[in-house]
């Protein structure tokens, strides 16, 4: 029986933001290639398409390579490629695919080419801190095919992952070049993902280039159906509605800290903020003690000073006359000679409690 073939999964697109699902989608590919016994994946790679694409709402490719980065922190095996962003243009995804499988190429057949040294490595990753920039170098000796014995020869597939809705844009007029259709199915292959509401299979069947190298096309059910798309994300987002569980933790704090999305400043998002109306809160503690001091009768411990336990008033509308003393002047934010409802609520509360600092017989 023949061994399995090693494959390389390759993602194009925006990741504006990167959600869990851009994730799943590797996730499942992988697991359903592998159960055939005819693959193995060893390897994923995500590759953010260039500023240039000029799409709406599209963040800057340094934004988006750092939340893809992010977002991949737990995975071993899928990694992040930035050649694709770097370009000063739009690329068409069949030379993306081009330029991926020459490097595999050239790994495959680097069996005698020397790896470079520990200090070469240091030397390199300065230069990428430096340059602010990833190095290709660097990814392509750690991050290609990690830890894989390459015998002379042995070919790795590189094949397109993709969701059922790129499958299905084959058939937008103008959209794509025929003959990169063909080279994309014919040469590489197709991994497509399934999504709510689409049939795939019958979209191969209405296309005659699908047709012809179907077998070069293999389908992933999703039979746990999750509709998490990054246009529904931008607009959560934008109308400041958790994703909390739709993407990583560590791409929305990130979103947060850098106002991305159109999305505020909101880190104190938590924090109870105050009505305008709202006057300082009561204390329970002095409350429970029943003790008002007026500032215009004398300091606390003065000889004029008072409270209402030491002189209690007998006439119950002297008692709201004090109590609104108490309170101090109106809410600077509410309308003149209009009571607000904080305010009023403070007073009946005053009055509720100076009552029940006076004798049974004084009260009404």
């Amino acid at each position: 029986m023949a061994s399995p073939s090693k494959v390389v999964l390759l993602a194009c697109g925006s990741f504006n933001p990167p959600t869990n699902m851009h994730l799943r989608m590797f996730e499942l590919a992988k697991d359903a290639m592998n159960r055939t016994g005819r693959f193995n994946v060893i390897a994923g790679i995500v590759s953010p398409v260039s500023d240039s694409y000029e799409k709406k709402d599209l963040q800057p490719a340094k934004a988006r390579c750092t939340m893809v980065r992010l977002a991949l922190k737990s995975s071993k095996w899928i990694r992040l490629d930035t050649w694709e962003c770097e370009q000063p243009t739009w690329l068409e995804t069949v030379r993306v695919l081009r330029h991926h499988k020459n490097i595999l190429n050239e790994q495959c057949n680097a069996n005698t080419k020397v790896a470079p040294t520990k200090k070469r490595r240091k030397n390199m990753e300065n230069e990428h801190i430096n340059e602010g920039k990833y190095s290709n170098d660097m990814e392509k000796f750690d991050n290609y095919l990690p830890k894989i014995i390459k015998p002379d020869n042995e070919d790795v597939r590189l094949k397109l992952l993709c969701g059922a809705d790129l499958l299905e844009s084959f058939a937008v007029p103008g959209l794509w070049k025929e003959e990169d259709i063909e080279e994309i199915v014919s040469k590489y292959g197709l991994v497509c993902v399934t999504r709510a509401g689409s049939d795939p299979k019958k979209f191969i069947y209405e296309s005659d280039v699908l047709t012809k190298y179907q077998d070069n096309i293999f389908i992933v059910t999703e039979w746990i159906q999750n509709e998490i798309s990054a246009t529904k994300i931008r607009r959560a987002l934008r109308r400041q509605e958790s994703v909390k569980y739709l993407i990583q933790d560590s791409v929305i704090d990130y979103i947060q800290d850098h106002q991305l999305y159109g999305l505020p400043d909101n880190k104190d998002i938590n924090h109870i903020i105050p009505s305008p109306n709202m006057d300082d809160a009561i204390d329970a503690d002095t409350e429970a003690r029943n003790i008002v001091n007026f500032p215009n009768i004398g300091h606390p411990g003065s000889p004029h000073s008072r409270s209402f336990e030491e002189d209690s008033p007998r006439s119950p509308k002297r008692h709201m006359e004090l109590a609104a003393a108490a309170t101090g002047p109106p809410s600077p934010n509410s309308p003149h000679h209009v009571p607000c409802m904080t305010d009023l609520g403070q007073l009946v509360r005053r009055v509720k409690n100076v009552r029940i600092a006076f004798a049974p017989e004084t009260c009404v």
